[in-house]
């Protein structure tokens, strides 16, 4: 037995440590070297090894255990991997996580970036200051220098305007013409024709009156007044009656569509005069004493927005006419609270006044004292 373990040592020394110069790269063997209990080149224990109390033979069985290790070590390397422990970097890692709804995926998400579009001229948008406090010559009357006029949260809203901007009524005398003879008609021929046009009023009495005997106009623009100084009434319904006498002799007759107007603006010597439709204001029988929603303030803010685009600042006289002098007072009361608030105006500036009418007579008055 004794010479079987000084065999098995003889190897260990000789074999042993030769195979793990060889094989082993410098790393390893330094790791060896750093290692509690490593080979050294003697083939003897280290003199810090706890194991060796001096004998012999159980340091010879550590050298034999450590340089198997380090043949193991070497043949591992070989074969282009690393021992867990023994130091270096392995070939492939794969980690693996749990199941999870939250997976992990290829996609970014969308990168969204809030950006002011107008950044760059949104400093050149802001009014002015100085020009909004400054004083100018102007604004030297009391009637330019309230501030709450500027303060007015209302504009103009031309989509609600009732009045049109072109003066006069159109009547369009040769096309009546061709739609009573059905046909179409050169120039030449239509001259040759006499006409006439006559507007009658509700009860059929003649307002005003046009005649020709040749050449009826392609266009006859009246201003609404008659011969006698009297002006067409807002709410008063008018009709166009025209008569063509052909060269044989033979008249031919049409009626127009009905003339109704809900508001109509004329200057007189008063000064400017705005009709308004009571209908329209205080109820198809013109007896409620306040406004009508929407139709009265609607035609009311119709006329306040015309008097702010051209006659600002001017005096009003509202003049009501109704079935009996109370509810007139009480209409006109509608209308001045309603125009105080409008058209920032001082209560000096604006009166009131009612009388009695006839029902086809009673409308509303807005009387601008331009003159």
């Amino acid at each position: 037995m004794k010479n079987i373990a000084l065999l098995i040592v003889a190897l260990g020394l000789f074999a042993g440590p030769a195979k793990a110069v060889d094989e082993s790269p410098a790393k390893d063997r330094m790791d060896n070297e750093r290692a509690p209990g490593a080979v050294n080149n003697g083939g003897s224990a280290s003199v810090n090894d706890p194991g060796n109390n001096g004998n012999t033979g159980n340091g010879n069985s550590n050298n034999v255990d450590n340089n198997n290790n380090s043949n193991a070590g070497s043949s591992q390397n070989a074969n282009g991997g690393k021992i867990p422990g023994q130091g270096g970097i392995p070939t492939e890692v794969v980690i693996k996580a749990e199941d999870s709804p939250n997976k992990m995926g290829m996609q970014k998400p969308p990168l969204r970036l809030d950006v002011d579009a107008f950044e760059s001229i949104r400093p050149s948008l802001e009014p002015d200051q100085s020009l909004l406090l400054a004083v100018s010559p102007l604004t030297v009357s009391w009637r330019r220098t309230h501030p709450e006029t500027l303060m007015n949260d209302r504009v103009i809203e031309p989509w609600r305007t009732t009045f049109s901007q072109r003066p006069g009524i159109a009547f369009r005398v040769r096309d009546q013409l061709m739609d009573v003879m059905q046909r179409r008609m050169d120039p030449k021929e239509a001259k040759q024709y006499a006409w006439s046009l006559t507007i009658a009023d509700e009860e059929g009495r003649v307002f005003h009156h046009y005649e020709g005997s040749n050449d009826p106009p392609e266009e006859l623009l009246w201003s609404g007044q008659n011969d006698q100084g009297e002006w067409i009434r807002a709410g008063r319904s008018y009709s166009a009656v025209y008569t063509f006498t052909d060269p044989g002799g033979s008249p031919r007759t049409a009626v127009g569509k009905p003339l109704l107007f809900r508001g109509i603006v004329h200057q007189e010597d008063t000064g400017m005069h705005l009709s308004l439709d009571s209908s329209m204001m205080f109820g198809s029988n013109k007896s409620n004493a306040d406004l009508t929603q929407p139709t009265g303030y609607d035609l009311l803010r119709s006329a306040a927005d015309l008097v702010k685009r051209r006659f600002t600042a001017i005096p009003i006289s509202v003049r009501v006419f109704a079935a009996t002098k109370e509810l007139g007072d009480a209409q006109a009361q509608a209308i001045y609270n309603y125009l105080i608030k409008e058209l920032m105006l001082t209560p000096k500036n604006i009166n009131v006044d009612a009388a009695r009418a006839a029902y086809s007579d009673q409308r509303v008055e807005l009387v601008l004292l331009n003159r």
